[in-house]
């Protein structure tokens, strides 16, 4: 199950390198805590060409959704969105 807060969130991402030129995301801050970013679970794009005929303007965005924990041995799923260079925290799994 995953609740939807599509809240702002500040993101440290790696540098742009041949093997991840969109620099994966490494830790985010949310709520006053710090989740280090543990694995990176999936990636994609999504942009107008993707929506193209079905008259919905969509700008591009890169979606992750990564494993993280803020300094607790507990571990969530969390799926960050860039859009427009800034980031937001959209969804967190139970």
């Amino acid at each position: 199950m995953t609740k939807r807060y599509r809240e702002p969130v500040e993101v440290t991402a790696g540098e742009p390198t041949a093997a991840d030129p969109l620099q994966a995301p490494t830790e985010f801050r949310w709520r006053g805590g710090t989740y280090r970013i543990l694995a990176v679970l999936g990636h994609w794009r999504e942009d107008a060409a993707y929506w193209s005929g079905g008259g919905v303007e969509v700008p591009q965005r890169d979606l992750w959704r990564v494993e993280a924990r803020n300094g607790t041995p507990n571990r969530g799923v969390y799926e960050l969105v860039r859009e427009a260079g800034a980031w937001r925290l959209d969804r967190v799994w139970d």
